[in-house]
């Protein structure tokens, strides 16, 4: 993998900790005592971390897709066990951690069993007429993942050029077929949600890099440098601008123009970076889906008027934001590393057995 997309995983994750960081500062806002108004209502650089954070993990998830399986064609089977075999286990470990927590006595979340299965087999689901998020809500982007991948899986055995005009020609024709019908059901949803074409774009992206369509210049990189300093300032000051236009105009194109700028930009590829910053992207899904867990539990410490902070608030922002990464970094030690040695042997050979036992039932028939 690029050091460089590896680092930016890694930020990405950081801006999603910082985001909801300041999420339980905002929640608890009363309890803690605070009296500027600037804590008590999500602001524009309090939400550009999260999501401009989010925007890039959609956008990597293509790139990297389409740049480890670039003229590689593979099995429908085989890729979609390679990829879930990557995020069931880890997901199922922190559903089951949410579920943990629910049945602490005193705590206000109950979940029921339809709610409970469609969020371990990560199916979008939509009640009364709003799409519902799984009961760990970090996890609506897996929807998207998933959904991602499925697609994916049925072009893989084209050419790689094929495959990803194809898939950008139906995630494009969705997000059309959501314009124009509506329709009550969770996978409509999804799949109808322009940001679906994030993917389609990591993925041109990595054509362009892997055939190096690009030719970086001084031009390029000023309108580059400036088009990120607009639209960031846009975003974060102009609240009619954040709320009032849709996020695949104010806040995507800001994550893709710095993926762009880390991917064609050469200076930024001659950047020594330290290895703790790449070894933090490779831990950057058990930081976002575990983040929350010590969050969790500090705003309902805080609820209750128990443990509260003397410190400024800037500073419970720094330490709420360390302590969710601390978390998220455990996890990835103590949970994804070691299912990542038995996970996929373990599938790929269970698979391998099965396919072997339909080889030889058709030889028999054939017989």
């Amino acid at each position: 993998m690029i050091n460089s997309i590896q680092a930016l995983r890694g930020i990405a994750a950081f801006g999603v900790v910082y985001s909801h960081a300041n999420g339980v500062i905002r929640k608890r806002y009363s309890e803690l005592g605070l009296t500027d108004p600037i804590w008590e209502i999500e602001q524009g650089w309090s939400k550009f971390g999260g999501g401009v954070g989010v925007d890039l993990f959609l956008l990597l998830s293509g790139f990297i897709i389409f740049y480890t399986g670039w003229n590689k064609q593979q099995d429908f089977t085989q890729f979609l066990t390679k990829r879930f075999s990557r995020i069931f286990p880890i997901w199922w470990v922190a559903l089951l951690g949410v579920i943990a927590i629910s049945l602490i006595p005193g705590s206000s979340s109950t979940f029921n069993l339809y709610e409970i299965l469609t969020s371990f087999l990560l199916i979008p689901i939509s009640q009364g007429g709003e799409y519902q998020k799984p009961i760990l809500e970090v996890g609506w982007a897996l929807h998207y993942i998933v959904a991602f991948y499925i697609i994916y899986a049925f072009f893989s055995k084209l050419d790689s050029l094929k495959a990803l005009k194809l898939i950008t020609l139906f995630l494009l024709s969705c997000t059309l077929a959501g314009l124009l019908y509506s329709i009550d059901a969770g996978i409509w949803t999804v799949l109808t949600n322009p940001r679906m074409l994030s993917y389609a774009v990591g993925g041109w992206m990595a054509y362009w890099y892997i055939n190096g369509s690009i030719q970086w210049s001084k031009k390029l990189s000023f309108f580059t440098y400036s088009f990120i300093a607009i639209m960031s300032y846009m975003f974060i000051f102009q609240n009619d601008w954040r709320s009032g236009i849709p996020l695949t105009v104010n806040r995507v194109p800001i994550a893709a123009a710095i993926l762009f700028l880390v991917l064609f930009n050469p200076r930024i590829s001659k950047i020594p970076l330290p290895k703790f910053l790449v070894a933090f992207g490779g831990s950057s899904y058990s930081i976002y889906l575990f983040h929350m867990f010590p969050l969790m539990i500090i705003s309902g410490i805080w609820k209750r008027e128990i443990f509260l902070p003397s410190t400024p608030p800037l500073l419970t922002w720094f330490i709420l934001i360390l302590i969710g990464v601390l978390a998220g970094l455990a996890a990835y030690f103590i949970v994804e590393k070691p299912l990542q040695k038995i996970r996929a042997p373990l599938l790929f050979s269970k698979l391998g057995k099965f396919k072997l036992k339909i080889g030889d039932q058709s030889r028999r028939l054939g017989s």
